[in-house]
């Protein structure tokens, strides 16, 4: 599978969490400090943002500008449009940050996905600083150096 598309895949293999059956949310981003709860209070807003099923927001303030030129590559359709299906089908999921290592403007986040009958998943997500935000760049392992 071609690295965009293996990349989107991951994305929308992801459980955006999603408690629709009425679940209350978790807040794993106050476990963190600092930077790392940045980088993870960015992953708590994916939980809510994909809730409500809003893929725009996901687009625009989440996810770092080149994962999303990956995404709309990959997809062929706007970012939030490839995005808005995946959300809607998603079973409820809970999000939980488990671990946050921060290394100047970029940053992992090692992510426990349960619920919605499917098996507990653990990914690990790449954020970059992107100005004052902290923004998804990369999903499943991180890249090696």
């Amino acid at each position: 599978m071609a690295a965009p598309t293996r990349l989107v895949a991951l994305l929308l293999a992801l459980p955006f969490a999603l408690g629709a059956c009425g679940q209350a949310a978790k807040d794993s981003a106050g476990s963190f400090q600092g930077d790392q709860k940045d980088v993870a209070q960015t992953v708590e807003d994916l939980q809510s943002f994909a809730r409500k099923g809003d893929a725009a927001k996901i687009c625009s303030e989440l996810l770092a500008k080149d994962l999303v030129a990956k995404i709309q590559s990959s997809s062929k359709r706007p970012c939030d449009k490839a995005l808005k299906d995946t959300i809607a089908d998603a079973d409820a999921f809970e999000l939980t940050v488990k671990k946050v290592t921060v290394n100047g403007d970029r940053a992992t986040a090692t992510v426990q996905s349960v619920g919605g009958g499917s098996q507990d998943r653990t990914e690990t997500l790449t954020l970059v600083r992107d100005q004052s935000a902290w923004k998804i760049a990369t999903l499943g392992a991180a890249p090696k150096a």
